[in-house]
């Protein structure tokens, strides 16, 4: 059963250019196709009559610029109004092509056109717009023709929206045009962009690794509090010195008796072999503190430990705390992620087949099917899956080694880390893909099966900064 198309938020646009790109693909090439694809859609929905493309600074701009050029070519009568002159190298490019008989506008014409194309504001847009883009949407909407928005209305989600009849979302879906009166209907068009770039976890993802505040301060970059140890011991202390390579400030470990842990970890140990449930109030101010909370490595499925298990969890989520559950956590607790407090989860194949209450390994679209904006899925596989049942996206990355015990615990723990950092879970969990499974394949090209989770977890800081080189970003990841 093949997976549905997945649905983006808007903000992903820019991680599949980027991904484009570095897939070889030429983007001039892509807005061509892109302004074909409007230019078609607007003479099925004005076959005469004259047609008014407005157009941004930025690439959606750019899209505008081509589709005027072509219906003008067809012999269509087009007015064009530049909002705001070309920013971008591609924009300037289309409009320095546009032929002659494009009639050129520098405010909204006083009749109104047979429709009007929206190539203003794209999918990277933010906020409210500013001058001179929101006196322009109102112009617009004074004009009461017909729209066709190019990937998004501009003013999306802002009060100077421009409401479209159609938009035409170029190769993916946009998740804010869901039940979303700002366009009466939308359609999704194939523009050639690489599959790989929208389906597969590439290295721009490293766009949205939080960078560090040259003025950080301790607490400013996030703390976890991993909850587990009992039976397997080491789980945890994996799970928790991965979390710190993430660049968060604290990691705490609520734990029960066992081996000492590194001196950077801080502990907090209930008494006995087993992690019991803890007074509310003990527990409580480790949670309010935290930014992210990892529930399983190590557990065990005694009852104590289920039941501290759930309490953990039930606290966190009251608090508003993320939560990734790994391990016997998402046996003790994955139905208590209900929402709307986002929860991880990050089970591999027998996990999965008891997530789902399947007497089989579960397929990829049964597993994208359970997932949900509130409860994100990590499948780990010889191909990953990161659902969130509206936007999905693979790994294929990774060796037979992975199999090795513990580096299942060290994703977990670059997942927890990067969300208390401020990662949405959803990117979180594919960055933390990425980057084990490439440490892993490159401790497996130079050793084949020679090594464990602790050569993978000294092999994180040298691959990541592999991974922002080929992503073309600025090492190490420093705010302005």
């Amino acid at each position: 059963m093949a997976l549905a198309p997945p649905i983006v938020p808007c903000d992903e646009v820019e991680l599949i250019d980027a991904a484009a790109v570095m897939l070889g693909q030429d983007l001039a090439e892509l807005m061509e196709r892109a302004g074909a694809a409007v230019a078609r859609e607007a003479q099925r929905m004005a076959p005469s009559g004259p047609l008014l493309v407005a157009c941004g600074p930025g690439n959606n701009g750019g899209d505008g610029y081509v589709a005027a050029r072509l219906l003008a070519s067809a012999g269509r009568e087009v007015w064009l109004w530049p909002v705001v002159a070309p920013a971008s190298s591609l924009c300037r490019l289309q409009q320095a092509r546009l032929p002659a008989g494009v009639r050129l506008l520098d405010q909204a014409p006083t009749q109104p056109p047979a429709l009007i194309i929206d190539a203003i504001l794209g999918a990277g847009q933010r906020g409210e717009p500013r001058p001179p883009v929101a006196e322009a949407l109102t112009a617009l909407r004074r004009l009461a023709a017909p729209v066709l928005a190019v990937d998004v209305p501009s003013g999306l989600g802002s009060s100077v929206v421009l409401p479209a009849q159609r938009t035409i979302c170029l190769q993916v879906a946009k998740r804010e045009l869901l039940d979303n009166r700002a366009t009466a209907e939308f359609v999704t068009v194939d523009i050639g962009i690489d599959p790989r770039a929208w389906q597969v976890v590439q290295p721009p993802v490293l766009r949205r690794f939080p960078p560090l505040p040259r003025a950080a301060h301790k607490g400013t970059n996030g703390e976890v509090l991993v909850v587990g140890g009992g039976p397997f011991p080491g789980a945890l202390e994996l799970a928790c010195r991965a979390a710190l390579l993430t660049g968060c400030d604290l990691v705490r470990a609520w734990t029960c008796e066992g081996p000492p842990l590194p001196a950077t970890i801080v502990q907090h140990r209930c008494a006995g072999p087993t992690l019991v449930p803890a007074a509310p109030e003990a527990l409580t101010p480790f949670l309010a503190r935290a930014k992210a909370a990892l529930v399983g490595n190590g557990l065990g499925r005694s009852a104590d430990s289920i039941a501290a298990a759930r309490q953990a969890v039930s606290l966190a989520l009251e608090l508003g705390v993320p939560v990734v559950l790994d391990a016997d956590g998402i046996f003790a607790a994955a139905d208590l992620a209900k929402g709307p407090i986002p929860v991880l989860l990050t089970p591999h194949r027998g996990e999965a087949r008891q997530l789902l209450g399947s007497p089989q390994l579960p397929q990829e679209a049964q597993l994208h099917a359970w997932a949900a904006p509130h409860r994100i899925l990590l499948a780990k596989a010889p191909v990953d899956l990161v659902s969130d049942g509206q936007q999905w996206q693979r790994n294929p990355r990774g060796n037979p080694r992975m199999a090795v015990g513990g580096t299942g615990d060290v994703l977990a723990g670059l997942a927890a880390g990067l969300i208390a950092r401020g990662c949405r879970p959803f990117d979180a969990a594919r960055i933390a893909v990425l980057w084990v499974t490439e440490a892993g394949d490159e401790l497996w090209a130079e050793r084949g099966p020679c090594w464990d989770a602790l050569d993978l977890l000294a092999r994180l800081p040298g691959t990541l900064r592999r991974l922002f080189a080929v992503a073309e970003l600025a090492w190490p990841p420093l705010a302005p």
